[in-house]
């Protein structure tokens, strides 16, 4: 498997390890849930299920529950679902179908799910390390702060090819501990959140952006805006794997392409100042996509880098054309 420096191999092997914890450790018979852990899934049902092994291996003492929410109409993974149960009886598992096509739904029956008092995001696509809820937690605790969020550590499969990796394309940024975090960099994909932040609200994801995307961002720079509070936690690490679809250079351009006009669109600006920021952008994304194409002959990794610098400049031109498309 071909990963980052940055992925510690201790923690893979415990993230392989499957370690019993006892029988009713995250129960609810207490009558209170510390967390709910929300994921929304579709059509993965192989890496659903690495992502709730990894979930039986926590060492959170709290009691916690899971809420798997599948947007699959046929309800495709409810067999990975009963499969966990009998392989991890200990689980509070609640299952549930979303049949409206849309990640805002899907993220919205989560919630309305969810009975802890904080809920935890965390992919379909991902695994969590094994001190994961734990380390959410105890950072929560310290300032009492409103959402913690931890890093995404891209992992790339046996065969992938270099550029994509060496380009860093797929690497987020990290901080210290403890460091307050703008809602520009708030996500779904490892975030704790206060309860009453979603719960007092019918749609907290806004399902405008069901099949676009940008829900997460949305949703936390509203509450950012009514005062909530979020820092980092970096020893909160989830994996994240980088499936081969993802790595093609159409898909990373059209993902780039999409968020730079989510975000601009997002943005409020009189009608003169959208046409200025389109044209800065239409110049920056001719000039970045010429300059790719001069790099690509010596380093392929670094001319897709300067050709999402591109699609950022298109993205402020889409973004006052109206031109929508589904992302999801």
């Amino acid at each position: 498997m071909i990963g980052t420096p940055s992925i510690n191999p201790k923690t893979r092997l415990k993230l392989r390890s499957r370690r019993p914890f006892p029988v009713g450790k995250n129960s609810c018979d207490t009558g209170r849930l510390a967390v709910s852990v929300c994921i929304c899934t579709y059509r993965r049902p192989y890496l659903l299920a690495e992502l709730l092994d990894s979930l039986a291996e926590q060492n959170f003492r709290e009691p916690f529950e899971i809420i798997v929410v599948d947007n699959d109409a046929a309800g495709s993974a409810v067999t990975t679902v009963d499969n966990t149960k009998m392989r991890h009886p200990e689980l509070n598992i609640i299952y549930s179908v979303e049949l409206q096509k849309g990640i805002s739904f899907a993220r919205n029956t989560a919630v309305s799910l969810a009975r802890g008092d904080f809920l935890a995001w965390i992919d379909d696509d991902e695994t969590a390390a094994e001190s994961w809820l734990m380390s959410l937690w105890a950072t929560r605790l310290i300032n009492d702060v409103d959402a913690v969020f931890g890093p995404v550590i891209p992992v790339f499969p046996r065969g992938s090819r270099v550029w994509p990796a060496r380009s860093g394309l797929f690497e987020r940024p990290r901080h210290s501990t403890g460091t307050k975090i703008d809602p520009r960099e708030a996500r779904t994909g490892n975030a704790l959140v206060k309860a009453s932040w979603l719960c007092n609200v019918a749609s907290p994801f806004d399902p405008k952006l069901a099949n676009c995307g940008g829900e997460d961002y949305d949703f936390f720079a509203r509450i950012a805006d009514q005062g909530a509070r979020f820092e980092w936690c970096d020893e909160a690490e989830v994996f994240e794997m980088v499936p081969f679809e993802r790595q093609r250079l159409a898909w990373i351009l059209e993902r780039r392409l999409r968020a730079s006009t989510y975000y601009w669109r997002s943005r409020s600006a009189s009608r003169v100042r959208m046409v200025i920021r389109a044209s800065a952008g239409g110049v920056a994304c001719i000039v970045f996509a010429f300059a790719g194409v001069i790099m690509a002959p010596f380093a392929f990794h670094r001319a897709v880098r300067l050709w999402c610098l591109a699609m950022n400049g298109l993205g402020r031109a889409v973004a006052i054309s109206g031109v929508q498309w589904k992302g999801y």
